[in-house]
């Protein structure tokens, strides 16, 4: 028996506890789901919870409104699973806190919540939830489309960018010389195109007259970068040159030499020079009658 102002024993303090809920009550301390899976991975979707003083009665694993997986300790069969379009459950992996997912399909995509509830009398439930989308990736790298292999200054570039066969669709950005392309008229928007099996083809295009700002040393690169969420990033890069630059170049080597020959090294013209001299003072004398004995010397 208790007496006055002695301590109440844990038992009691316990039962007290629960009652004005300091201690002992069912809580969820985190629901960890996947955001983002690849279409044909598997997802583990865990439920943590903390039971204080309360035994698990059962947990339970919902796509929406719709059970497909329990965990009832009591049971002979602990675990059972039910039939949910999209959901397809690992039994041997799944656990009274964790449940797997494998080979997730588009139709897997949508809010996930685990419910768990301590025995009775009381049957104390909690809930936690998340959402998870499954993505099919791109069938390729951005394709670019409509690029030719040079530009001339003034002259308008109408280039496309698409990225094939995703879901959902790509998100497209363009890059001219690494810069990204915010400007609004540059871009050509259109309607993520529908496809088989529910998957979308994005397309972006850009446009624009070429400056000689443009072709720094001569050429000019396009860079389209496709992105889906956090887990998908791919580009495709092309360079491209200002019509003539090679030969406007490669004309102005030319007369660097020429004009390096005959200003930088005067000998062959000196030398021509003088030949010329004595031909013209040949023909001069013969012309004159004047004769000049080669074979002997004047004495």
């Amino acid at each position: 028996m208790n007496t006055f102002g002695s301590p109440p024993s844990l038992s009691v303090t316990a039962i007290l506890l629960c009652t004005i809920g300091l201690s002992c009550s069912l809580r969820i301390d985190d629901v960890s789901i996947p955001e983002y899976k690849v279409r044909g991975s598997s997802a583990r979707l865990t439920c943590n919870y903390s039971l204080g003083d309360f035994t698990l009665y059962s947990l339970k694993w919902y796509k929406g409104d719709k059970q497909f997986y329990q965990y009832i300790p009591g049971n002979k069969k602990t675990k059972n699973t039910f039939v949910v379009p999209g959901v397809n459950v690992d039994v041997d992996s799944s656990s009274a806190v964790t449940v797997v997912l494998k080979d997730v399909e588009l139709e897997t995509s949508g809010k996930y919540k685990c419910e768990v509830i301590t025995e009775g009398p009381l049957f104390h439930t909690k809930i936690g939830e998340g959402n998870m989308t499954v993505i099919d990736l791109p069938d390729s790298t951005p394709v670019l489309e409509g690029v030719k292999t040079s530009y001339q200054l003034g002259e308008r570039v109408h280039v496309n960018c698409t990225s094939p066969y995703s879901k959902p669709a790509a998100t497209l950005e363009w890059h001219v010389n690494d810069e990204l392309v915010r400007k609004p008229t540059w871009l050509r928007r259109y309607e993520a195109q529908q496809e088989p099996d529910g998957l979308e083809t994005a397309v972006l295009g850009l446009t624009f007259v070429t400056k000689r700002s443009h072709f720094p040393g001569g050429e000019l690169r396009l860079k389209c970068v496709a992105k889906i969420a956090t887990i998908y990033f791919q580009s495709q890069e092309t360079s491209v040159i200002e019509t003539g630059f090679f030969k406007h170049t490669q004309a102005e080597e030319r007369r660097h030499k020429d004009h390096s020959y005959f200003f930088g090294n005067s000998a062959p013209r000196t030398t021509t020079s003088f030949f010329s001299l004595v031909l013209a003072t040949v023909a001069v004398l013969l012309n004159t009658g004047f004769h000049v004995d080669l074979v002997q010397p004047f004495l």
